[in-house]
């Protein structure tokens, strides 16, 4: 079941410098749109929560941008889940269209069903609620754990604070986007365009923890930065891909 197309437009608080709209609010219409389907389908997220003891947790995403809508832009966001695999991920796309109906962004999604009593996973099937999946797939590819190449380097170190956490207790998956291009500089974006971006969410970055964001070597078309726990650079809490339009000279 495809969701009702939802209808943003970009407003001047949802843009960066260039009056782009950020990848990161980009992801919040993602997560608005998500809501808006689990309602079409009978579900109330607030319910789930509070009377169920069930959440639904993000584990990856990778999104794909033709053309990232300006200051002024409308668009809507379809989305739907395409199926089960293994039997305790589920995968949700996103279609991104502009107000001509063309495809500018398309997004896939990797999501668990946290049984809240215990913290856990649980398959889908075992749970107490039935999705309807569509055959229909915005990105084909699946999304693989990365294993960069050199030694990284700290370039910047993230203190985990009130206005990062969500109801989930821990950082919300758009503030990761952030600090992931905070990583990059204004000239980088600014000569190769973003393409796509990946993130792995390993383990949950709770209040008060401190963040290191390791830069990898880059390859030709990409930059891989890891988030690693400060005090514990052993933990991985998330890896990120940035993917440009341009290779390195």
């Amino acid at each position: 079941m495809l969701s009702s197309p939802k209808k943003f437009s970009v407003q001047f608080f949802d843009c960066d410098s260039s009056a782009h709209l950020r990848i990161s609010r980009l992801s919040e219409f993602f997560q608005e749109a998500s809501l808006s389907h689990l309602e079409e389908q009978g579900f109330d997220y607030q319910t789930m929560i509070n009377r169920d003891k069930f959440t639904l947790l993000i584990s990856r995403v990778k999104i794909r941008l033709t053309h990232l809508p300006l200051w002024g832009e409308n668009i809507t966001i379809t989305t739907w889940l395409k199926g089960f695999a293994p039997d305790k991920v589920g995968w949700n796309d996103y279609d991104v269209r502009d107000s001509q109906g063309n495809s500018i962004v398309q997004a896939t999604s990797s999501w668990l069903l946290i049984n809240l009593n215990d913290g856990k996973a649980m398959p889908f099937k075992d749970g107490p609620y039935k999705f309807e999946i569509s055959d229909k797939s915005a990105m084909p590819e699946t999304i693989d754990i990365l294993e960069p190449k050199g030694m990284p380097t700290e370039v910047l170190v993230k203190s985990v604070r009130y206005s990062d956490i969500d109801l989930n207790n821990h950082v919300n998956n758009c503030r990761y986007t952030d600090w992931v291009l905070d990583t990059l500089s204004p000239e980088e974006i600014r000569e190769r365009r973003i393409r796509s971006i990946q993130l792995n969410y390993l383990q949950q970055v709770p209040y008060n923890a401190k963040v290191s964001l390791m830069r990898f070597p880059p390859s030709r078309h990409h930059i891989d930065v890891f988030g690693v726990n400060k005090d514990h650079p052993e933990e991985v809490h998330f890896q990120a891909r940035i993917g440009f339009d341009k290779a390195l000279s």
